[in-house]
């Protein structure tokens, strides 16, 4: 039978191994290492603080380790832990901008594509946010090849480059259809 200091040492090393889950979860982290940020986890887990701000902007402080303060609620950005805001919106990423759609627009036309206004994420100390405002608009495609995704401030320039990324993608296919209908005259 296992002591209770055996027991207790256990549970440490359990609660200390690294998770497959283990992840930065803020671009801006001190730490470019899920091992990296383990290591310091680790070494201030229950003596440090972590800084929460609330949903009014006011900062109050919880214990490193405690709950929603766990290693993936947590990143060290600035000198100090922050506990990351909860972000449940589905982030799309269009030519390295992440966003978020938000209502269709009820804008229909020979192209087929679906336009959507769109919300730009950004991220500070405290994790993602939404940028103030739909400035976007994202236009979307959806094939047998995949979904083809496109922004723009407005309906004609997310046509536009829409378009162009579907044309350099298939342009071999549209070249030799012209082709063969030149010939065919």
């Amino acid at each position: 039978m296992k002591s209770i200091m055996e027991r207790v040492q256990e549970k440490l090393a359990k609660r200390n191994a690294p998770s497959p889950d283990d992840k930065i979860t803020n671009p801006i982290s001190v730490f470019k290492t899920v091992a990296e940020k383990r290591a310091a986890y680790d070494a201030a887990r229950g003596r440090a603080k972590a800084i929460i701000q609330d949903s009014d902007g006011q900062l109050r402080y919880i214990i490193l380790g405690c709950r929603g303060a766990e290693f993936n609620d947590v990143e060290y950005i600035g000198g100090a832990w922050r506990v990351q805001n909860k972000f449940d919106h589905k982030i799309i990423n269009v030519r390295g901008k992440d966003f978020v759609l938000g209502e269709s627009l009820p804008h229909q036309e020979r192209t087929k594509f679906d336009f959507y206004r769109a919300y730009l994420v950004g991220n500070n100390c405290y994790g993602k946010y939404l940028l103030c405002g739909a400035d976007y608009i994202v236009a979307k495609y959806e094939t047998a090849r995949g979904t083809y995704l496109a922004y723009g401030k407005t309906i004609e320039d997310t046509r536009a480059y829409l378009g162009i990324k579907l044309y350099d993608e298939h342009q071999d296919l549209i070249h030799a259809s012209l082709s063969r209908s030149a010939n065919q005259k």
